[in-house]
């Protein structure tokens, strides 16, 4: 039986129906990299992760396994998380081998995930709504923590969902799982992501809503209906999340264990109350409410965000449950922002609809063109109700980014001298010279990263190696306000092979100590 609704295709785009999305992609990369740019020279060091990505990405584009000694001794970064999708990042280091690289394709990779969101806007709602949409999306609160964390895997996974949120609204089925398929190649906790996408496109084949023939690829994939089809794409993402999880992570982990499963912590505290137990979990979950303007909670795309959501909650680290900081909510945005155009693409549909099924006269809908689903007069054919939704679903997360961007990292590019070198950026660079390429460095967060492109670099928290040199920056959160007061007499004390090292380099709270003998030698 064929079903009465058309799908939302879109017309041929008009040149100036493209602007709303070119605008927010770049507008969003040129905040995005100023902001990323500002950060590197003013050597901000939010954490570790920079500089273990750009170790993966250094031995990568050398055609090694990803092995990161900041990590530890060996350590295989495929056992730390499974992310083989990153083996991209080789290419990226091999032309350019810099961390900062790593920065500015983690920005043009989220502001490009505006484009197809901004596009489906567009079409939906007119150019100046999809335009303040797209700005809203592109510097959302959950872009800008992963921008201000500085590089994750996750930048991979949030062009991945915004394509397939897009495909899943206009009810292509098809594209949504392909666009789905590669998140499992990002990070292992996102199989339940395609899992629960699944669902939600077996749902709408249960609601009536075919998948439409194709005349490519093998036959069995041909033959899938839409049910069949979800329940193929959630069986794909079960089934990588418990092969990665519980064979290859245990597989390459020093450890021989999934670093992550979740912690205890909870007690006799029962499941829902371990999930909503903390005044910043329900924070989180409002900004994310508020970002799919509310009517997203309609749309079965919405589930999407329960893995995720998940995993944090339960977890007894609290540094993962917040929305203002760090990458985790990255890979929301683009669910609860297509959530909330996948309702307003149903609603529209039944505009659309309207007069070829009130008209007796009306050709089939099989044989009519694309043109004749569509009401003359657009939303006007919408109930009221309808449409004052689909304006609040609008302005919603507009009053949201904006009430709460002042809270936001990229405010800080309104802050006079945001991205100046700071006072001892000279030291630094002396701290940089005193070190010949080619050596083993053991070192605080403090020029982590900036040492990885020319030096094999440890972290003093991980090190089990005696290095060729050791840096201590007393002014390093790594210390928790107890730096060494002598780095070479601190780095003999704790040599597990009886080296000794002598201060080479004091200068502006940085300390360089020299290997000179080991006992072991």
């Amino acid at each position: 039986m064929t079903d009465a609704r058309p799908r939302p295709d879109r017309p041929r785009a008009q040149p100036l129906d493209l602007l709303p999305a070119a605008f927010a992609v770049v507008a969003g990369a040129v905040v995005m990299i100023a902001y990323s740019v500002g950060q590197w020279r003013a050597m901000q060091v939010p954490s570790w992760d920079l500089a273990i990505f750009s170790e993966l990405a250094k031995a990568y584009s050398r055609l090694e396994a990803p092995i990161v000694p900041i990590k530890g001794e060996g350590y295989n970064l495929l056992g730390d998380h499974f992310h083989p999708m990153l083996v991209l990042l080789g290419l990226v280091w091999r032309l350019f081998p810099s961390p900062l690289a790593l920065l500015v394709l983690q920005d043009l990779l989220l502001a490009v995930s505006a484009w197809p969101l901004t596009r489906l806007a567009t079409h939906l709602l007119g150019r100046l709504a999809a335009t303040a949409l797209g700005l809203f999306y592109v510097l959302s609160w959950g872009l800008q923590g992963a921008v201000a964390a500085q590089f994750h895997e996750i930048a991979f996974a949030v062009p991945l969902l915004a394509w397939a949120a897009v495909a899943f609204a206009e009810r292509r089925w098809r594209s949504c799982a392909l666009w789905l398929a590669p998140l499992v190649l990002v990070k292992e906790d996102l199989g339940l992501t395609v899992l629960m996408a699944g669902l939600a496109i077996a749902l709408r084949g249960r609601q009536g809503d075919p998948q439409q023939p194709s005349r490519r690829g093998p036959a069995w994939w041909r033959r899938l209906d839409t049910v069949r089809l979800g329940l193929v794409v959630a069986a794909f993402g079960l089934g990588a999340f418990l092969l990665t999880v519980l064979v290859l992570l245990p597989a390459l982990s020093p450890s021989g264990a999934w670093e992550y499963g979740l912690s205890g912590g909870g007690g006799n505290t029962s499941l829902v109350a371990r999930l909503l137990s903390s005044e910043v979990k329900l924070q989180t979950l409002v900004m994310l409410v508020c970002t799919a303007g509310l009517i997203g909670l309609f749309s079965p795309w919405m589930a999407l965000v329960l893995p995720t959501l998940a995993w944090r909650f339960l977890s007894s680290n609290e540094f993962y449950w917040g929305w203002q900081n760090w990458h985790y909510n990255a890979v929301l945005i683009p669910i609860a922002l297509g959530a909330l155009l996948d309702v307003v693409a149903r609603l529209r549909a039944r505009a659309d609809a309207a007069p070829a099924a009130h008209s007796p006269s009306a050709p089939a809908p099989e044989a009519s063109p694309p043109e004749a689903h569509r009401a003359p007069s657009g939303w006007s054919a919408v109930p009221m109700w309808a449409r004052w939704a689909v304006g609040l679903g609008v302005v919603v997360p507009l009053v949201t980014g904006l009430a709460t961007a002042p809270d936001l990292p990229l405010w800080d590019l309104r802050r006079p001298g945001y991205g100046a070198a700071p006072a001892r950026a000279q030291a630094a660079a002396r701290v940089m010279d005193t070190i010949p390429d080619g050596a083993t460095v053991e070192t605080d967060l403090g020029l982590l990263a900036y040492l990885v492109p020319e030096h094999t670099v440890y972290w003093v928290g991980t090190a089990d190696v005696d290095a060729d040199y050791v840096v201590v920056d007393a002014h390093s959160s790594a210390w928790g306000g107890n730096p060494p007061t002598d780095a070479a007499s601190w780095a003999t004390a704790r040599s597990r092979t009886g080296a000794t090292y002598e201060l080479v380099l004091d200068t502006d709270g940085y300390q360089v100590a020299r290997r000179i003998s080991s006992d072991s030698a």
